[in-house]
């Protein structure tokens, strides 16, 4: 199958999920969601990016949409959603740990479920990316060194009181990241299901 192929199925089974998963606790604005995450999934396991059309123009779809539906109220929700995805995500970003493109994919969610929504939705968006990297390193055997460098990085940041990070070294796995959109509809789904365990 081509890299074109496997990036269409994981997508699709990615949003056939997030779909079924909405019975039980739907996001606002499932459908555009689902569109958006088909979208932005395909692109990041193809390419390893999600492109600025699809974030830029589905930020705009998602604050039209608020804005066409709900008037400012909704609008005000929308922006607000999106505003928060920003603030939380900033810091992850200047780590290096996100990418901008990620942040802004996550902006257009939060413009289309609302601040609360996405602030809940986003502790499990979060645990299914760490869950995937670890099982990206595990896989290519790279764990041993994983926890190596966060021991060193951990050991002298105490020591010394200065934050201290151990780069990954480049063409490793950890070191070559990993598709988030896919964490963003995998947490998605499971929120749907489950919603914010500490609600």
């Amino acid at each position: 199958m081509s890299r074109f192929g496997v990036s269409v199925a994981i997508a699709a089974s990615l949003c056939a999920g997030f779909l079924w998963s909405a019975q039980q606790r739907p996001l606002p604005a499932t459908g555009w969601a689902a569109a958006f995450l088909f979208l932005a999934v395909e692109h990041d396991v193809r390419s390893m990016r999600i492109p600025n059309w699809l974030t830029f123009g589905g930020l705009a779809v998602a604050l039209g949409w608020a804005g066409v539906t709900g008037g400012g109220e909704l609008l005000g929700q929308a922006l607000a959603g999106a505003g928060i995805a920003l603030a939380l995500l900033v810091v992850p970003f200047l780590m290096r740990w996100l990418g901008a493109v990620d942040v802004k994919a996550m902006m257009v969610l939060g413009a289309l479920w609302g601040a609360e929504n996405l602030a809940s939705a986003l502790f499990w968006i979060i645990v299914a990316g760490g869950l995937l990297a670890l099982l990206l390193v595990a896989g290519r055997g790279e764990l041993p060194d994983l926890l190596g460098r966060w021991w060193r990085s951990l050991w002298i940041t105490l020591s010394s009181r200065h934050i201290t990070y151990f780069a990954p070294a480049p063409g490793s796995a950890a070191g070559g990241g990993l598709p988030f959109a896919v964490a963003i509809g995998i947490g998605a789904s499971v929120h749907q299901i489950w919603g914010f365990p500490w609600a």
